[in-house]
């Protein structure tokens, strides 16, 4: 399992909670990876997007984890399919309309948001592909802003040096 330490990215780190923090929840959409769609209370013109795509392609899940590998678990000792709970566990989420960022957490070997009703997302940040998670808007690929993990390392795109 990858690890960042916290004194490592504080930068990028600083920026992912200012995209977030206070943003809503309001779409989910799958696709071989999760996309969590989030929108910004800060106005348009400000250089924070209104509308932030959290691309999650790395193991997650939600609450803490050891409940989460039971609840996935049958009593046979089947896994059940892992993406069907989670899609099962974030469309519980948006229903009940916890959707606001409260709190996010950088651990050695997650990323947690805290939602409203205490609901808590946490991200690995293994990957198989070239990257764990991507917070992005939909801009054009130049102007697009972005802050990504690929498992090691955090990057951030088109962040400017006084946005935090």
């Amino acid at each position: 399992m990858y690890i960042i330490s916290e004194s490592q990215y504080i930068f990028e780190k600083q920026v992912f909670k200012k995209l977030l923090i206070d943003a809503m929840m309001h779409e989910i959409v799958y696709a071989e990876t999760f996309s969590l769609i989030f929108y910004n209370k800060y106005p348009e013109n400000d250089w924070i997007p209104k509308k932030m795509h959290l691309i999650i392609d790395a193991p997650f899940w939600v609450g803490d984890k050891s409940d989460w590998e039971k609840l996935i678990q049958e009593e046979e000792g089947i896994i059940e399919m892992e993406d069907n709970m989670i899609a099962y566990e974030l469309a519980n989420i948006r229903y009940h309309n916890l959707i606001r960022v409260q709190k996010i957490d950088f651990l050695e070997k997650y990323l947690c948001i805290f939602l409203e009703g205490e609901k808590v997302l946490s991200i690995a940040y293994d990957n198989d592909s070239e990257y764990a998670w991507a917070l992005e808007d939909d801009k054009d690929l130049q102007e697009r802003v972005t802050v990504v993990c690929d498992g090691i390392e955090i990057f951030s795109k088109n962040i400017p040096v006084d946005a935090i």
